[in-house]
């Protein structure tokens, strides 16, 4: 196994900006979305909005809205009143999140909701300022530059608009990622290009980046779950069906691919072998914050008055 053969091929693929889009994994897996991810991580993306809230009225802009898990639950917090501008870049995600979001909102009539296809970057900086009352981002940010859309992202926000960000964090999948890093090491020509995500090492990484943007930060925790497969088989189907390979099919040398798949499950299957289990769990982290609130012009303006 030559790691150092590994490094110069990821080198050479940096080099000439040879990066994965995980769009056609996505597109891939929009059908299986919501019977694979959802049931399982779903439910901690449900919570997190409790933690920034929505309220009836609110603003709100959602990037990389998948299937529209998040975004239906949006719909319904918003109680008739507000607006949702959703994006997603792979349509075969989106289409599943207006076939959801759809028959909610023609229950409401007088909400404002479009779910469009769209780059997050290129989205967030064509909105105007001060014209959200909340961002959500739900694991997705990864695919950024984090800092630079969460200025973007503070930008937008009205003094005082919240925001949050659910995000997998680097360690999640631990025994799947280092047996396909054991694959590629062993034959570095498998690898065509990156896989490139920013995946935070803890919540504390991505509060450093909400702090970085001008944003405060109101919450931040880490989390875990274990995924619903126990043999080599299921947790390969589960990543590949819930989005979490997501840049696999163009990382891997074209027609090769099931090749990976088959070492990846060997070096699973050795690992059950020897420990006698094999829990995967995904861990993410969740963090809140606000735009500060612009001191009010009349209490300024008081204060000088009062000083003179």
């Amino acid at each position: 196994m030559s790691r150092l053969g590994l490094a110069a091929r990821a080198l050479r693929l940096a080099l000439n900006r040879a990066h994965a889009d995980p769009t056609a994994d996505y597109d891939a897996a929009s059908s299986d979305y919501d019977t694979f991810f959802s049931p399982v991580m779903g439910k901690h993306s449900t919570a997190a909005l409790d933690e920034v809230p929505v309220r009836p009225g609110d603003r709100v802009v959602e990037l990389a809205c998948g299937t529209g898990h998040l975004t239906a639950e949006i719909v319904r917090r918003l109680d008739g009143r507000g607006s949702v501008r959703a994006i997603d870049k792979s349509p075969g995600m989106l289409q599943v999140a207006k076939d959801k979001v759809g028959p909610l909102v023609e229950l409401a009539p007088e909400l404002d909701v479009s779910l469009t296809v769209d780059d997050m970057d290129a989205f967030i900086r064509r909105q105007p300022a001060a014209s959200a009352d909340l961002v959500v981002v739900g694991w997705a940010i990864c695919y950024t530059k984090p800092a630079r859309l969460l200025a973007e992202i503070e930008r937008v926000l009205r003094p005082g608009g919240r925001v949050l960000v659910i995000e997998t964090r680097a360690d999640a999948h631990q025994a799947l990622t280092q047996g396909l890093e054991r694959v590629f090491a062993d034959d570095p020509s498998l690898l065509t290009s990156l896989i490139r995500v920013a995946l935070p090492k803890n919540a504390a990484t991505v509060a450093r980046w909400f702090t970085k943007a001008g944003l405060t930060v109101t919450g931040q925790r880490d989390g875990a779950q274990v995924i619903p497969a126990h043999t080599p088989a299921a947790v390969l189907e589960w990543v590949q069906r819930s989005g979490a390979a997501a840049g696999f099919k163009t990382a891997v040398d074209n027609g090769r691919e099931q090749l990976v798949l088959d070492r990846v499950e060997a070096a699973l299957a050795d690992l059950l072998a020897r420990t006698g289990t094999l829990e995967i769990q995904h861990t993410f982290v969740v963090v809140t914050g606000a735009k500060p609130a612009a001191a009010r012009h009349g209490a300024r303006t008081g204060e000088k008055a009062g000083a003179a």
